[in-house]
């Protein structure tokens, strides 16, 4: 784990300790330079990529206003590395699987490369950016500004996707506070803490999950143990690498977004979304979900568009059909939740006036927010069975589960 090395721990110093002194205009360069220093030593093989990325979309991204052919090179350049690296593999095999069952001869195929270091985090925030300047809602700023957003190590492998307009106003004028430095060693430590005190510790639980006969193996009691030890392991996993993000970064005295808040506890699937990895849920909305229509075109075509934002999302998190599977599965769940919201409730409301008010619809909305959380966090947890294994093996699952 990078953040729990020494050495980012010396480096994380260092960097806020000269950020904290310097004059504001130099502030973005170091932070630029602590950027490309950190990238250089984690992946040094990479380091070419990620500076001739930078390089050209910020050349392109000066004409996106004024040129669709700029707009369409600065995605296709920054989407395009993303797939080459990360989805050749899957590309490949699918074609491969294709040519097999339509008796096609040979289709193309894609080499396997190696994965460079954080790769979907900044390529999202690639996409925000050249998508929010074609639209204009970017502020005025320099080279340095860009860089320092792309390049700001705390958020560079985990932790919340940072957008510019926040980010930006804070390059020349942040200064760590008692306060700030007091906020940001304490969720450090928490990060910390969820990750190897409780992640790491309740792991071998989850083992049957992750081998090939594991689930044949185990006992249904055994099954359902793997499967809430998972939900536990991953959002311990997930925010406690977010809390260091947040807490790093509160040392140069900026502020980025909260990424997660509570969301086991909340009363349904869409509650759950809109608290769970909540910069990934804000970007999907924004740069998938809204471009679609968002759901501007009547419920099914929002419940369709809801199901595809969903599996865009599994796809960003791994390149193997069942991260797919599991977006479509959330998505799925998400659409069917809104149906019920604007068609079933509306309707039932309609029919039946004593759940409107008064102490029957009290008590039927306590249960039901009740009801709505056990079922929400018991979808979520079998949902874990499609992020941690393929799809035939979570059909394995579900029947001797049930």
């Amino acid at each position: 784990m990078i953040f729990g090395e020494w050495v980012y721990v010396v480096f994380l110093i260092g960097a806020a300790a000269v950020f904290r002194f310097l004059p504001g205009r130099a502030r973005p360069w170091w932070l630029a330079a602590c950027g490309l220093a950190f990238y250089a030593y984690y992946s040094p093989a990479f380091v070419w990529l990620l500076a001739v990325e930078l390089a050209v979309v910020f050349a392109l991204v000066r004409g996106v206003r004024r040129s669709a052919l700029a707009f369409g090179g600065a995605l296709a350049v920054t989407i395009g590395v993303l797939v080459a690296y990360k989805y050749g593999a899957l590309l490949s095999s699918t074609l491969a699987s294709a040519a097999t069952v339509l008796r096609a001869g040979r289709l193309p195929s894609f080499p396997q490369l190696a994965l460079p270091l954080a790769i979907s985090f900044f390529t999202f925030e690639f996409v925000h950016y050249v998508v929010d300047a074609r639209k204009g809602t970017l502020p005025e700023h320099r080279l340095e500004d860009f860089l320092a957003f792309m390049l700001f190590f705390p958020t560079m492998v985990a932790g919340p996707i940072k957008r510019f307009q926040d980010f930006q106003p804070q390059l020349t004028t942040a200064r760590a506070s008692a306060e700030d430095i007091n906020a940001g060693i304490t969720r450090i430590v928490v990060g910390l803490a969820k990750k190897v005190v409780i992640a790491d510790t309740i792991a071998p639980l989850t083992t049957p999950l992750l081998s090939n006969t594991g689930v044949g193996e185990a006992s249904a009691a055994q099954l359902l143990v793997a499967l809430l030890a998972f939900a536990v392991k991953i959002y311990m996993d997930f925010s406690g690498y977010s809390d260091i993000a947040i807490g790093s970064a509160r040392l140069f005295g900026i502020h980025v977004p909260e990424n997660f808040a509570w969301p086991y506890l909340r009363r349904n699937v869409a509650e759950f979304w809109r608290h769970w990895h909540m910069s990934l849920t804000s970007w999907i909305t924004d740069y998938v979900y809204k471009p679609l229509g968002g759901n501007r075109r009547g419920l099914a075509l929002t419940a369709l568009n809801v199901v595809i934002a969903m599996a865009v999302s599994g796809l960003w998190h791994g390149a193997q059909w069942h991260f797919v599977a599991w977006g479509l599965y959330h998505g799925v769940l998400l659409a069917l939740f809104r149906l019920w919201e604007r068609g079933l409730k509306p309707l039932l409301l309609t029919r039946l006036p004593v759940l409107r008010e008064g102490r029957v619809a009290r008590a039927v909305g306590r249960a039901g927010a009740l009801t709505g959380g056990a079922a929400t966090f018991a979808l979520v947890t079998l949902g874990w069975g499609l992020f941690v294994m393929p799809v035939g093996r979570f059909i394995e699952l579900l029947g001797r589960l049930l």
